[in-house]
């Protein structure tokens, strides 16, 4: 009984803690104004978000009947609402097509499907607004990508069969759905190798159209020796293998296993292995940075973050209430979330806006070419998916 009266403490004492420093007054927002708000008097706003430079596009659902799909011209408020129940009930990615928007959905065995659907009724062409102008079959993975210069479609199927896995891709047009090139299918076994081309793959890239992991050295004839095993990329589409020197075990494999629990994406944010720094990463290629705020003070699962396309980077920390430094002064910290800002080639993060968020969680995201404008959907208590608002804040 002594361990579980100690654990019992202990809690307590961290909860009056916690306790003391919400009874302080609520601090402001700081560094920043919230200039757009949507909280649906019923449902809840789902994960899901897409901006350009003059609309936010956001769905409300209700998991059951209810999928709609706001999108609000931020510059004077105006909102079209398409219900999206006839494509998808649970949406995971929308993509602003001019007049149109791309939609991808999660069925319920788990496969993604993706439409392309109005936004306005067209009394000319006879098309009401959520009217589909296509529909792709379901697929493992459905991912917008860039290609040549150009925004299209990749469509990935994993199927299993005989203990092997067979990978298929298709790149479609966005603007028709046409399928434009099919890539070379790749088998790997249980063990993620494919016989052929000697290739162990570690993760994927670019919505699957690249698998990229480490190929066995080739035989060299005139040694009589086999080369050193080297890091490779297998372009499905262009059935094209592109090795890479190891020049640092130890840094390919830290690397590779950062890419491994990152699936496809070789751009975002996130902590080194030991908590000691946050991390930039942008073509699958790290850096560290520094903050000007103690790290140590802040909880590790809230970090969020959005790479740009030079390498700079907005991201969110959550200041933790009961961290080592404020229980060894026993004070509790406020609850605020913070969030940073880096450039591409800056040695540390500046913090831009102070939000006292006390209880709250977040999902956070930028609105492209609107000076740091970021926007933040406060998640709901005891349920993971979507939230009870959305808010743009400009700093």
């Amino acid at each position: 009984m002594r361990p579980l009266a100690g654990i019992s403490l202990a809690l307590v004492s961290l909860s009056v803690l916690a306790g003391s420093a919400w009874a302080q007054k609520p601090p402001a927002l700081v560094g920043a104004a919230e200039t757009f708000k949507a909280t649906p008097p019923s449902g809840f706003i789902d994960d899901v978000v897409a901006t350009d430079d003059q609309r936010i596009a956001y769905v409300v659902a209700d998991a059951s009947t209810r999928s709609e799909l706001h999108v609000v011209t931020l510059a004077d408020k105006s909102e079209i609402v398409v219900d999206l129940a006839p494509v998808t009930m649970h949406a995971t990615a929308i993509t602003l097509v001019g007049a149109r928007a791309f939609v991808v959905g999660t069925l319920d065995d788990g496969r993604q499907m993706a439409a392309l659907v109005e936004l306005m009724a067209d009394a000319k062409a006879k098309k009401a607004a959520g009217a589909v102008v296509y529909k792709l079959e379901p697929a493992t993975h459905i991912s917008l990508i860039t290609r040549d210069g150009k925004p299209r479609i990749a469509v990935h199927r994993a199927i299993l069969a005989d203990k092997k896995t067979r990978h298929e891709l298709d790149i479609v047009a966005l603007d028709t759905g046409k399928r434009l090139a099919a890539g070379k299918t790749l088998e790997l076994d249980a063990n993620n190798t494919s016989a052929a081309l000697e290739l162990h793959v570690n993760h994927w890239a670019n919505g699957y159209t690249q698998a990229i992991g480490i190929k066995a050295g080739t035989w060299d004839r005139k040694t009589d020796a086999r080369m050193p095993d080297t890091e490779a990329t297998y372009d499905l589409v262009a059935a094209k293998i592109t090795p890479a020197k190891i020049t640092d075990l130890f840094e390919n494999r830290r690397r590779f296993q950062a890419l491994a629990e990152a699936i496809d994406k070789t751009d975002f944010v996130r902590l080194a292995w030991d908590n000691s720094a946050v991390q930039i990463w942008k073509d699958g290629r790290s850096r560290a940075i520094e903050l000007d705020q103690p790290l140590l003070g802040y909880d590790p699962k809230s970090l969020q973050g959005i790479v740009g396309a030079d390498g700079a980077a907005w991201f969110i920390l959550k200041v933790d209430p009961v961290n080592a430094e404020a229980v060894a002064r026993k004070k509790a910290d406020l609850e605020y979330l913070d969030v940073f800002r880096v450039g591409a080639t800056d040695p540390k993060a500046v913090r831009k806006v102070r939000l006292f968020a006390p209880g709250a969680r977040f999902r956070f995201g930028v609105v492209p070419g609107a000076a740091g404008r970021f926007w933040l959907i406060e998640r709901n208590i005891g349920f993971e998916r979507g939230g009870k608002s959305l808010t743009i804040y400009q700093p």
